[in-house]
């Protein structure tokens, strides 16, 4: 069973190395995306939304997707006006939705 990585990247036609950038930017809060680029420059800052999306792209399963959810909320970065206020960094909700949709067209349940 392929991971989600691997389904995403063969679903959207990219290579593997942009996986993590591509869906950074479609999972960021809508009003973050013109000024992300910026904050972008500070990789410490954008340290946890690229690491929870690294981990995300290991999951084979829905169940999965809560516990790296979790693990993204309680990211030390995390806090913060910037982070946690103005919500300047990805959604958690809109990578769900993405997750989910593919996991789901592609068969990959989990166990019952």
């Amino acid at each position: 069973m392929k991971n989600f990585r691997e389904l995403y990247c063969t679903q959207r036609r990219i290579p593997v190395e942009r996986f993590e950038r591509d869906l950074v930017s479609r999972s960021l809060h809508r009003h973050a995306k013109p000024i992300y680029w910026l904050l972008g420059l500070n990789r410490d800052y954008v340290s946890p939304d690229f690491e929870f999306v690294r981990g995300v792209g290991e999951l084979r399963n829905r169940r999965e997707f809560r516990d790296e959810a979790a693990e993204f909320h309680y990211h030390p970065h995390n806090r913060g006006l910037l982070r946690s206020v103005l919500k300047l960094r990805v959604s958690t909700h809109r990578l769900q939705r993405i997750f989910e949709t593919e996991i789901e067209e592609h068969g990959s349940r989990p166990p019952m």
